[in-house]
């Protein structure tokens, strides 16, 4: 073990400048904590393997890669050494440290996809039924929660909804979405309801407290905009009184709009227009699409499906 430690002490020294470096650029502590635990199993693989320096051949650093494995740790905590390991590596060589970067082939593990949350349409409905709009925060509540569905909005383009983003008469909201980017989002007839109450509510809420008028839509109680954390902890308050399943977040809503107009055979472009996704394989991800229904959608769908059983209920004696 002595041996080992004396051994780790020279490459410890690049290590230590690393980490200094990365201090001085504004890495987080999280982070900076992180990498230190990354590159301290480094150290520990390179001395009881007795590297002579950092200039190792890629073969060698996969070996190291091929131990973490063996050593039973998970595949995201692999990934995350890995990903620890490239940027140590890739500033030795940008600062002349090694000859060449021997960590440019280091690949990550395949990660399990894990699929996101999401509500089945009875949960949601008895989600948004409980909500009585009988007020200016029930009102709020059940209108938040009535348009994350009916708009599969993200939770930040919902609080930063404007009053002018509201085009009531088409029942359509204008969302600035990710990369300033501006798209149309149309809402059924049940939620421009419970946005009309709410409207009333608000009018009212702001009159009694003589509040300044606001541009915001959703609105705090001290008349300022309503933040993203506020709707997650109502969203869990309502939670408790309901059967839905614990541990679901504002984004689940968005994900069952996806799951459920896909479910009922809207095409998969529309939906990616309507999450504003740059990419339709993000699209993808939303949507909870079982075999069983995915078959039938493809049944009813593809052109020569149909052709194709009926020759088959034609052919059955032979």
């Amino acid at each position: 073990m002595a041996a080992m430690v004396e051994h780790s002490q020279p490459l410890m020294e690049a290590v230590m400048a690393f980490h200094l470096e990365q201090r001085a650029r504004g890495v987080s502590p999280h982070t900076a904590r992180a990498q230190k635990g990354d590159l301290e199993k480094l150290v520990a693989h390179a001395a009881s393997h007795r590297w002579e320096g950092w200039e190792v051949k890629p073969r060698v650093l996969r070996r190291f890669a091929l131990e973490l494995g063996e050593r039973g740790l998970d595949p995201a905590s692999q990934a995350r050494t890995l990903s620890t390991a490239r940027a140590f590596f890739r500033w030795m060589f940008e600062t002349q440290r090694i000859a060449s970067n021997p960590a440019t082939g280091l690949r990550n593990p395949k990660l399990p996809q894990r699929l996101p949350a999401f509500l089945t349409e009875d949960e949601s409905n008895s989600l948004l039924a409980l909500p009585e709009p009988v007020d200016f925060s029930s009102s709020r509540l059940r209108c938040l929660l009535e348009l994350l569905y009916a708009s599969g909005l993200r939770v930040s383009e919902l609080t930063g909804l404007d009053l002018q983003d509201l085009l009531m008469e088409q029942r359509t909201l204008r969302v600035l979405g990710k990369g300033q980017k501006e798209r149309l989002v149309p809402f059924h007839a049940g939620a421009a309801e419970i946005l009309e109450t709410y409207l009333a509510h608000r009018g009212r809420f702001l009159a009694e407290k003589g509040l300044p008028a606001s541009p915001a839509l959703f609105l705090n109680q001290k008349g300022g905009r309503l933040t993203p954390t506020s709707v997650r902890t109502f969203l869990s308050q309502v939670l408790e009184q309901t059967s839905v399943r614990a541990k679901i977040s504002p984004h689940a809503l968005r994900h069952s709009f996806a799951t459920h107009l896909l479910n009922r055979g809207m095409d998969l472009r529309a939906i990616q227009e309507l999450l504003g996704h740059a990419s339709l394989s993000t699209t993808q991800r939303y949507t909870h699409l079982d075999l069983e229904q995915l078959a039938k959608t493809y049944e009813g769908a593809h052109p020569r499906a149909k052709k194709a059983g009926i020759r088959g209920q034609g052919s059955g004696g032979s």
